[in-house]
């Protein structure tokens, strides 16, 4: 029975570990999907200066997760003008995102639908070149500190069983 409820704390363990690492690889792929998004809005405006409405319903049908019903959010904002203008629409769908990837597109509120489309264009390079070095920074923590996160948690965890022996 001992021996059961050790191997039970060692698995616990592993298990919590493995949830960890989990959750830095999704916050890297969420971070990922935001980069395609960015980059999205960036082709769409530069190249036929889709409106806002016409491309957060089409970013909402081509990204997923929590990008998808962000862009969602905002298409139907802007389709239904719950708020007065793109900025406050922009401020309520963020709140759908983790608050570090909020404070990285916060500032595009105030840019989209409200200046030319030069000015849009410059702020969502730079919103892209910050969540691309949010990105890869998030995949080095997962890469680094995911593999820690297991062997630390099962390490612990085993000892933990050994000192209940």
């Amino acid at each position: 029975m001992r021996l059961a409820g050790a191997a039970l704390l060692t698995a616990a363990g592993l298990l919590a570990g493995l949830l960890q690492e989990e959750r830095l690889r999704d916050r890297a792929e969420r971070r990922e999907e935001l980069c395609r998004m960015l980059d999205m809005m960036e082709f769409e405006l530069e190249r036929f200066r889709t409106p806002l409405p016409a491309l957060f319903e089409k970013l909402s049908e081509q990204t997923d997760g929590d990008t998808g019903a962000f862009c969602g959010k905002v298409a139907d904002g802007l389709h239904k003008r719950q708020e007065r203008d793109m900025a406050g629409i922009w401020r309520s769908s963020l709140q759908i995102l983790p608050a570090p990837e909020r404070k990285l597109l916060a500032p595009l509120g105030g840019v989209l639908g409200r200046y030319g489309a030069e000015e849009q264009l410059r702020a969502l390079a730079a919103c892209a070149r910050d969540m691309e070095r949010a990105r890869d920074e998030a995949r080095e923590e997962a890469r680094r500190k995911g593999r820690l996160w297991v062997g630390l948690s099962a390490a612990g965890a085993a000892a933990a069983a050994v000192l209940l022996l």
